[in-house]
């Protein structure tokens, strides 16, 4: 495609929508005076894929005016509530800003929720202005209780006499320099008396230390264990039921980093019910004098042994090493002990791709006991029907006809190969292995019998690209890589992580592409196989949520990379390849489909494939929630506080 014809229809959408015609040349050139030329690059591809290019202030704005006509709305809901939880925030400070800590102080007072108590721990300060901005607040409203320690001792042992003072049902925890929103608590108490959870998180975002611009939104998807493992992605604002935190012995004192995350990981094992809020309820502030910024040479090595102790409580083995990006990391699982992988390739003629895919996989993988098998759907080119037998001496080769069915030429396969397996690897014949122990990464997960899909982060063959990385169903009104056209590396040539390293962590997804699937036989079978009446499209996303409904987890492998040669030239098809599929598709899943993907924020546009925020009105009657199991039992709930 000549440059002309590329530029010509990367700007295609603006012509045929000029509402964004204007937004869209404004966002492309903050991307050029951020990255140059490569941004600007970026930002056409991004529009050519549909994708929005967005003002992050100025839908800030738009959402702070919503947030303001909530309180009238509130009070009524707050009245017909049930009942009133306390809620204790535990708010350790020392040596904080005076006008930092009163902004602080200020956002618990201003809360729309009456039902809380602010548990303060000054941890020795020195600076003489905390005292005076405690008293004066204290004096104010009897709901906020001060300590004091004689001596620095830590945020962990403040954090813990914090706790100890807290009267509530649940706690809340807050850093000195932070804001909440003003429904923040009002949202934690609906999700309290609709779910009764253990622990509680919502969205947050990051300002300039002087709360002037946004700087970025965290906009989490609903609990994934996996991703928790591979990255701290809970953070503010966070609840816990108070009997459980004290169950688990609260923050651990032998910390001095990374205590957070740790205590996070253990009230999660302990959890049975985990709610995720998805509204930005918590305000920071980036401040380089900060501890974060200044021991991240140490926040590795630190969390790295916290995600070993967590898992060795949970009765796994995995090696941990550190992620491509600063504070990820990698988790390779001990292979189960009992394993024999039957790698699917459906084919019809294209030997020279076979032979591509099949050599790949022999110079990648290493401790894995498999067997390849082609699938031959009817070919006819003598030179690939010369090489398929050829391999028919070394390899299994099935060969079924009939009309183009993908589900049935999968289940035809799996039929054909009996009992002999605990996995099927289905995998199209253009996937090309570029990096070692990639299926010995996929296999590890299975290890643990929740985990029943396993698929792989597939990039186009320029390598420049990404192809696939997860599914989000509802994208598009169907389903959708995520990831899909967005570059693989930054401007500066370190690895793109995505929106909150989604691109580089490996985590719970609610589907896969069969494009490079691993699927437990167990879970296969349970799911009754692929549904052949989706015969080209969606039979994988399909599949996959059967198995989710059955109880399985679903897990993206984005540190199994491999590439998928299938040219992104194309963009986004405005023609529906296969409508009677997606009609079907979008029957049988459309409670998911109209309800929002659960691991995908619902304040992120499903217009594109490129996590692009959108946030949503505030509504006072209407709680948006995501509540999952979590790994534990739970904690029996005692009596509790609550206000009248």
């Amino acid at each position: 495609m000549s440059r002309l014809r590329l530029l010509l229809s990367c700007l295609h959408p603006l012509v045929a929508n000029p509402g964004t015609l204007l937004p869209s040349l404004q966002a492309l050139g903050r991307r050029f005076r951020k990255a140059g030329l490569s941004g600007v690059k970026t930002g056409l591809l991004e529009l050519r894929a549909g994708r929005l290019l967005i003002d992050p202030d100025r839908i800030w704005r738009a959402h702070q005016a919503r947030l303001q006509a909530l309180r009238p709305a509130a009070s009524q809901v707050i009245a017909a509530m049930p009942a009133r939880p306390l809620i204790s925030v535990l708010l350790p400070v020392y040596d904080t800003p005076a006008p930092l800590l009163e902004q602080a102080l200020a956002s618990v007072r201003e809360q729309i929720y009456p039902a809380w108590e602010l548990c303060v721990v000054d941890d020795g300060s020195g600076q003489p202005g905390v005292r005076r901005v405690l008293e004066r607040f204290r004096r104010r409203d009897s709901r906020i209780r001060v300590h004091y320690s004689e001596r620095n001792r830590g945020i962990a042992r403040a954090s813990n006499r914090a706790l100890e003072m807290a009267r509530g049902e649940y706690v809340a925890l807050m850093d000195h320099d932070d804001l909440l929103q003003p429904h923040a608590l009002l949202r934690m108490a609906q999700a309290i008396l609709a779910d009764a959870p253990d622990l509680l998180y919502s969205d947050e975002a990051l300002f300039s230390e002087d709360m002037s611009t946004i700087l970025q939104y965290f906009l989490r998807p609903a609990f994934s264990l996996e991703r928790l493992r591979s990255h701290p992605y809970i953070v503010h604002l966070t609840l816990f039921r108070t009997e459980l935190l004290r169950a688990i012995g609260g923050f651990d004192t032998d910390l001095t980093i990374s205590q957070d995350y740790d205590l996070i990981l253990r009230a999660c094992e302990r959890a049975a019910v985990i709610t995720h809020i998805p509204e930005v309820l918590y305000l920071w502030r980036e401040r380089k004098a900060s501890a974060g910024f200044a021991q991240q040479g140490s926040v590795t090595e630190v969390s790295s042994g916290v995600i070993a102790a967590h898992l060795e409580r949970s009765g796994l083995q995995a090696r941990v090493s550190p992620g491509s990006v600063f504070n990820f990391y990698r988790l390779d699982y001990a292979l189960p002990a009992r394993h024999r992988v039957a790698v699917i390739i459906p084919t019809r003629n294209h030997g020279q791709l076979v032979k591509q895919c099949i050599d790949s996989f022999r110079g990648t993988v290493e401790r894995v006991a498999y067997d390849l098998v082609i699938v031959d759907h009817a070919s006819d080119d003598p030179a690939s029907l010369d090489y398929f037998a050829r391999l028919e001496g070394e390899h299994r080769l099935i060969r079924v006809e009939g009309p183009f069915n993908f589900s049935r030429i999968n289940n035809q396969a799996v039929a054909a190969l009996g009992a002999g397996y605990t996995h099927y690897l289905f995998c199209n014949n253009d996937i090309e292995a570029i990096e070692p122990g990639w299926l010995e990464h996929m296999l590890g997960f299975t290890v643990q019998p929740d985990v029943g899909m396993v698929g792989a982060k597939l990039l186009y063959p320029d390598r420049e690209r990404v192809q696939h990385a997860g599914v989000c169903v509802g994208m598009h009104g169907a389903a959708e890589h995520y990831g899909k056209f967005m570059p693989v590396k930054l401007p500066d040539g370190s690895p793109h992580p995505g929106y909150m390293g989604s691109l580089v962590c490996d985590l719970e997804v609610s589907a896969v592409t069969a494009a490079c699937m691993l699927v437990t036989r167990e879970a296969y079978e349970a799911a009754g196989g692929f549904d052949e009446a989706l015969a080209v499209g969606f039979g994988d996303v399909d599949l996959c949520l059967k198995v989710r409904e059955r109880g399985y987890r679903v897990i993206q492998a984005n540190n199994a990379v491999l590439l998928h040669h299938e040219s992104y030239s194309r963009g986004k098809s405005r023609v529906d390849p296969h409508p009677e599929d997606s009609r079907l598709f979008r029957q049988r899943w459309q409670g998911i489909i109209e309800g929002g993907d659960p691991f995908y924020n619902p304040n992120l546009t499903l217009e594109d494939t490129a996590w692009s925020v959108a946030l949503r009105g505030v509504d006072a009657q209407g709680l948006r929630r995501r509540v999952m199991p979590g790994p534990g039992r739970g904690v029996a709930a005692g009596p509790g506080a609550t206000a009248p």
